[in-house]
């Protein structure tokens, strides 16, 4: 913010000639010796151990192997040493999928360190105390304490003291018990968190560094700087004072109370962040109030120039106006108030919503079994084949979209690679549908819970405006499994199995805010997860069941835990005069199944209501059942026997059933009685059947048998197939099965024992390789050592190859440390035309993939992007 008059502009200061390296502090992690080899080889650049690397060795074994646990990727492909182990933690990848999963307390805490902690800043070899973190955040030692074992456990921070991990692990709340424990934030944490920790701008350090040596001294007689005790000081140490001193809360408070009125609203705004304003606009030589605020508090340090539009505030000046504090509002979990409802009432209301489930599963299985629906070219199906699912299933295309989706989730659709494909049952669904109804219900849970597939995508537009369809390919998304378990544990934590709580969407997404702050979910994902789960019964009246509860726990139990809540199976229909029936209940396998082949369902609920018609009674007879075959079935199951008119009902559809006979001509039309037959030919709505009279009994046609029973049973008739010997020929076709992309044992039930086992195996063979990679890695790294002559025997160091490395996460690493430490580098960079040139320059910050540094020679400073870097040597 550059002006005609301003009093004291930023200037920034020109590189010296000569490159001066300051004493190291926290950052400083190398010191350069040259050692001979004892075998008269070249010298090689022996490079003193970074302290964070320092810090990974100091764990052992144990600690690494529980790091690895907890960070996975730093383990894939297992490192060559913990030098390699140390970048690739600090690597911006791997600090992203760790803060990924903290919650908003612990991520407030690395702010915290972060901001009182920053590279460069003259206490930044003590580090930042436990309790002082807690004061910033606005918490106390055992609120936070937790959250620092956290951050620690994930090498998030780290400390100088050997035995920080134990300290953290075993000290009381009490902060007298922690005085000496320090704890640094990770190399790299501040690329990912960004250059405004907990809203904070830059130091005052980095802000005055700017600043040509004329403009500091004004400066320092502005703020009325105390003379040092002692001798005269250097530049650094004199910019280093000034910055101390602006630091100080009380300072900060004099020159505001000194400075002219809207000083301290300019400050106030910027105060709790963002840190950046807007310069104020004006005309050269007019003078505005904000204007005179804003020059007078850049001339006396309280703001900094960021660019030629923008003004920041610095950090340490935040800090004192908010009283130290890092955070306005402490970082506490939510507490939603919840409605507290009826285990029994969750319970009843899941366990029907289970039923209907499963009986939508196998409604599509056992239809697409008969009629395979095409693929579309994109892979997924047509909308137009969901709406007459959904018309057939009697639900919304939202609702049948989720009992295709949770189908081919589980193993039971799949694509035919027919020529035309399209979509049909696998292998499995036999076995599935042998298994009892809760055992369908944990397969088809438990692939929904471990889905990528996001079923609730179904109808929505993509990018480019296309209609997503149900199974599309497109629809997997990776997290979703996450967002699930995520979701359901928030209610299991909510309430009690006793006493469950019921929360709403809004509530479950501010809960998951605050536990993964950093990969929160949107709110609609959230609503439409929740609502997938009380479709499938894993939800009822908002609050997680017990089935759903065991669900997620792992247990084995969980079909166990809804077959205890389901209604008991009733054997008995009653049935009444106007040919209708209510089941009182969950009717039992044998007499769901005979009401499927001779009744239309009329509604559902806490009883089944059917009603028996010409047309049902039809296709049990189409099925291979006779007239006395069905009565003696429903008088079973009767609990006052079979009306007359219901009876009378089946007695006359089996006596008109199969008179007329259709058979291949195409087709054929027989019957022993003529006048059956009559005006069929001349029937001009049966015109397109190319009926052709052969016989008085026998009528041709150029139809397929199919069509011409359907046209024929439209009329009113009740026609049957028969083969070419006049046999009988049962209309109903075998279920197609094909061959699934994966095979699912829905044999035995999924979390089982024997699921439960495996799972325990496997972890004990992650430990098992955990343990290798770490005890290779030991290996390596003490082959990798050198001792220092003249040193404690102890000061192991890291031996570097003298040509620097090309390891882009190794040169990051070093280019993090010449930066902290003030130390040059060698560059080879690659230029837009491919040729390399070599540069000796001063790193001073690595962030988002690009490298500011400055080059001494040229006395000048360069942003060179990391992928432009071809090696790095340390100078």
């Amino acid at each position: 913010m550059a002006s005609n008059g301003s009093p004291e502009p930023d200037q920034p200061r020109r590189a010296p000639a000569a490159s001066h390296a300051p004493a190291p502090q926290a950052g400083a992690e190398r010191r350069i010796v040259l050692r001979r080899d004892p075998r008269h080889r070249a010298p090689r650049i022996v490079v003193r151990m970074a302290p964070f690397t320092q810090h990974l060795r100091a764990r052992g074994e144990a600690g690494l192997i529980a790091l690895l646990a907890a960070r996975p990727d730093l383990a894939a492909p297992p490192p060559s040493s913990v030098r390699t182990l140390a970048a690739r933690a600090a690597n911006r990848a791997s600090l992203d999928r760790a803060l990924a999963g903290v919650d908003a307390q612990v991520l407030a805490v690395l702010e915290a360190v972060l901001a009182l902690d920053p590279t460069g800043h003259p206490a930044a070899a003590r580090g930042v105390t436990v309790d002082r973190v807690a004061r910033a955040v606005g918490l106390d030692v055992a609120q936070v304490l937790g959250s620092v074992r956290t951050a620690h456990d994930l090498a998030l921070v780290w400390t100088d003291e050997p035995l920080g991990a134990e300290i953290l692990a075993s000290s009381p709340t009490d902060p007298a018990a922690l005085p000496e424990l320090a704890l640094h934030p990770t190399p790299g944490l501040a690329d990912v968190l960004g250059p405004y920790p907990a809203g904070l701008g830059p130091t005052l350090a980095a802000s005055l560094a700017r600043r040509s040596t004329d403009a500091i001294a004004r400066l320092a007689a502005e703020v009325a700087l105390p003379a040092p005790d002692g001798p005269a000081p250097d530049d650094a140490t004199d910019l280093d004072r000034l910055a101390a001193h602006l630091a100080e809360p009380t300072v900060v408070a004099a020159l505001l109370d000194a400075g002219p009125p809207g000083a301290r609203a300019v400050l106030d705004a910027l105060a709790w962040g963002p840190p950046v304003g807007r310069s104020p606009a004006g005309v050269a030589g007019s003078e505005t109030p904000a204007r005179t605020a804003v020059e007078w508090l850049l001339r006396h340090g309280l703001l900094a120039i960021g660019d030629p539009q923008h003004v920041v505030l610095p950090r340490e000046v935040a800090l004192a106006l908010r009283g130290g504090r890092t955070h306005a509002r402490p970082p506490v979990a939510p507490a939603p108030d919840g409605t507290a409802v009826q285990p029994s009432t969750v319970d009843a209301e899941s366990a029907q919503h289970a039923q209907e489930a499963v009986r939508l599963a196998r409604e599509v299985l056992v239809r697409w079994g008969q009629e395979q629906p095409p693929v579309l070219r994109s892979g997924g199906l047509g909308s137009r084949e969901l709406r007459r699912l959904a018309g057939q299933l009697d639900v919304t295309d939202e609702t049948a979209a989720l009992a295709v989706e949770l189908a081919g989730a589980a193993g039971l659709l799949a694509d035919d690679g027919g020529d035309p494909p399209s979509f049909a049952p696998t292998l499995d669904t036999d076995d599935w549908l042998r298994l009892p109804l809760p055992g369908r219900w944990h397969a088809l849970a438990e692939a929904w819970l471990t889905t990528e597939r996001a079923a609730w995508l179904v109808g929505s537009r993509d990018d480019r405006g296309s209609l997503r369809a149900a199974l599309d390919p497109e629809s997997r998304r990776p997290w979703a499994p996450r967002l699930r378990t995520a979701a359901l544990t928030v209610l299991a934590d909510a309430g009690t199995p006793a006493a469950p709580t019921a929360l709403d969407p809004a509530q479950v997404h501010e809960v998951l805010c605050w536990r993964t702050p950093r990969a929160a979910p949107p709110l609609p994902a959230v609503q439409a997860v929740l609502r997938e789960a009380g479709v499938l019964g894993l939800v009822g009246a908002g609050a997680i069941s017990s089935a759903g509860r065991a669900l997620v726990a792992g247990a084995a139990d969980a079909a166990d835990v809804l077959a205890r809540a389901l209604p008991v199976a009733v054997d008995e229909v009653l049935l009444q005069g106007d040919l209708t029936g209510i089941v009182p209940g969950r009717p039992s396998p044998e007499l769901a199944e005979l009401l499927e082949q001779a009744a239309d369902v009329e509604s559902r609920g806490a009883g089944l209501t059917v009603r028996f018609t010409e047309s049902s009674i039809r296709a049990a007879l189409d099925s291979g059942r006779s007239a006395e075959d069905l009565l003696s079935a429903l008088s079973r199951h009767a609990r006052s026997g079979v009306p007359q008119p219901l009876e009378y009902l089946v007695l006359d559809a089996a006596r008109r059933h199969g008179h007329v006979r259709v058979g291949i001509a195409s087709s054929y039309l027989r019957a022993d009685d003529p006048t059956l037959l009559a005006g069929l030919v001349e029937d001009k709505a049966l015109r397109s059947l190319g009926l052709l009279r052969l016989a008085p009994t026998v009528i041709a046609a150029q139809a397929s048998p199919a069509t011409l029973l359907a046209a024929l049973r439209e009329r009113g008739l009740a026609p049957v197939t028969e083969d070419a010997a006049g046999r009988l020929v049962l209309t109903e076709a075998a279920p197609r099965r094909v061959r699934g992309p994966r095979s699912r044992r829905t044999g035995s039930t999924p979390g089982s024992a024997a699921s439960a086992a495996a799972a325990t195996l496997a972890d004990q063979a992650m430990e098992r390789r955990l343990r290798r990679v770490v005890k290779d890695l030991f290996g390596a790294d003490r082959r990798e050592l050198a001792i220092l002559p003249g040193t404690e025997p102890d000061a192991v160091r890291d031996v570097v190859d003298p040509e620097g490395t090309p390891d882009p996460v190794l040169s990051l690493a070093l280019l993090r440390q010449a930066a902290a430490e003030g130390r040059e580098v060698w560059l080879e960079l690659v230029g837009p035309e491919g040729i390399t040139q070599r540069r000796r320059v001063r790193p001073l910050r690595v962030d988002a993939g690009r490298v500011r540094a400055v080059d001494a020679e040229r006395e000048a400073e360069l942003t060179v992007a990391v992928h432009r870097i071809a090696n790095v040597t340390p100078v």
